[in-house]
């Protein structure tokens, strides 16, 4: 259930990184995108651009290189696949430590490296290891990975969801590493931490922009109150998203966000592929033939069914969404009414644009969503039944 939060003006983000003059917004074309109700509006079909796929390359986990010097020396073999600062967290000592990062920064991944590099690299013992995700595909992530990495010695780690310990206590083992704090239940936290002290071996990861919750996240905050001597470590490179989806986002939870001044910056082209194809459907029948024609052209182009997700009321929601991610991403009935200007709609709609790792798309009738107005409208691949701003001189009428 969403909850109204006060009217704010709409706010123009500074882009994160520059952006091409295709791409650029100027102060009066969004002037006039909020004076819609003064002007004459005509509609001009055009047509959906082409999908400019662009994640058929190698793996770009495998493509980071170390940007500090020296750091090329660290954790060799095990954390070849991180970029700079996730080896620096990656390789750290002992003790408590939280990643707080956004989306596509490569958390669970330096995370799985880091219980390794612990294991192999500093001697600390398997069995002593503790390892909780939110969830049934994250943890059968971290346990696959872990045991490509160091073979059989991860079987004696223990590895579990939170849902585990939903009518149980957890194994009071000397090390846990949890991933996506901010989603453990508050009782889970305090069962893991209440016999630890200040400088306990656990390392923990999240984004708090990415709890779907009314106030902070409870766990997430308490870690700090627990552990006040932990290094935080933020990351600040995006290893998943597109140029124009990353600043979307960031435009989109700026106004409330958990982490605020929190830099992100794209590890792929600013101009890499195309804008958020936005969709201006006459009618909901016309929004669902939309959604089959691009399910059928991405198909042709060699998308699995499981790299997309449709997210909407005939598609999955944005939390089941949420456990993923997916070469494109869209999401129908971005409707004013079924997304309101509230923090909760744009806390969904920030989650739903994080999971993409290639194309995003946003379809819905009328004028839209109010968020939408939100995000730079260069951003944006408009098609379909568009409007055409008509404000011209007015013409005299006969009476």
């Amino acid at each position: 259930m969403r909850r109204p939060d006060e009217r704010k003006q709409p706010q123009v983000a500074s882009p994160l990184f520059e952006l091409s003059a295709g791409m650029r917004t100027t102060a009066e074309r969004r002037r006039r995108s909020h004076r819609s109700h003064h002007s004459r509006y005509a509609r001009e079909a055009v047509p959906m651009p082409e999908p400019a796929l662009t994640t058929q390359t190698p793996d770009p986990w495998l493509e980071s290189a170390p940007l500090l010097t020296g750091m090329d020396e660290v954790g060799a073999g095990l954390l070849d696949s991180l970029d700079a600062m996730q080896r620096v967290a990656a390789s750290a000592g002992r003790g408590p430590l939280l990643i707080n990062a956004s989306p596509g920064t490569g958390k669970t991944h330096l995370l799985i490296r880091r219980v390794a590099y612990l294991v192999q690299e500093l001697g600390v013992p398997a069995r002593q290891c503790l390892v909780l995700a939110a969830s049934a595909p994250g943890s059968a992530r971290i346990r696959r990975e872990l045991g490509s990495l160091i073979g059989r010695e991860a079987a004696s780690i223990t590895v579990a969801e939170f849902d585990d310990f939903a009518a149980a206590s957890p194994p009071e083992l000397g090390h846990v590493f949890i991933d996506d704090l901010p989603r453990m239940p508050m009782r889970l936290f305090r069962q893991v931490t209440e016999h630890r002290g200040p400088e306990a071996d656990i390392t923990a990861t999240g984004d708090p922009d990415s709890a779907l919750c009314t106030g902070e996240p409870a766990a997430f905050a308490a870690f700090g109150e627990r552990f006040p001597q932990a290094h935080v470590m933020r990351l600040s490179r995006n290893h998943r998203s597109p140029a124009a989806v990353l600043v979307a986002a960031s435009q989109v939870i700026e106004p409330i966000s958990r982490v605020p001044g929190r830099l992100v910056q794209p590890e792929r082209p600013a101009l890499e592929g195309s804008g958020i194809g936005r969709y201006f459907a006459l009618d909901a029948d016309d929004e669902k033939r939309f959604v089959e024609d691009l399910t059928d052209r991405l198909a042709e182009l060699g998308v699995a069914p499981e790299e997309l997700a449709v997210i909407g009321p005939d598609g999955m929601t944005v939390a089941e969404a949420a456990e993923g991610e997916f070469r494109v991403v869209c999401l129908t009935g971005m409707s004013a009414e079924d997304w309101p200007n509230t923090a909760a709609a744009r806390r969904e709609l920030y989650v739903a644009l994080g999971r993409t790792r290639d194309l995003a798309y946003v379809s819905h009738t009328g004028e839209g969503s109010p968020l939408l107005a939100d995000v730079d409208q260069g951003l944006f691949s408009p098609f379909g039944m568009v409007p055409q701003d008509r404000s011209g001189p007015e013409q005299p009428r006969l009476l």
